[in-house]
C-alpha cells in the first residue's frame, strides 16, 4: 500500500492551499492509499538569526 505525505506550508487558515491539499489528500485515501496531512504552522518554527550556533560544533 502506498504512503502519501502531504506537507502544507501555507500559514492561511482554510485558504485554497488548505482546500486544495485537503481535497488530493481525501482523492489519495479514497482511492486506497493511506495518507498523513502535515500542517507546518502548527509547528513552532522560528527564523534564522545567523548566530552560527548550529555550525559551531
Amino acid at each position: 500500500m502506498a504512503m502519501i505525505l502531504a506537507i502544507n506550508g501555507s500559514y492561511r487558515n482554510n485558504g485554497i492551499t488548505d482546500q486544495t491539499v485537503g481535497a488530493m489528500v481525501q482523492a489519495v485515501e479514497t482511492a486506497g492509499a493511506e495518507a498523513e496531512h502535515i500542517l507546518l504552522r502548527e509547528y513552532p518554527i522560528e527564523f534564522c538569526l545567523n548566530c552560527r550556533v548550529c555550525t559551531q560544533k
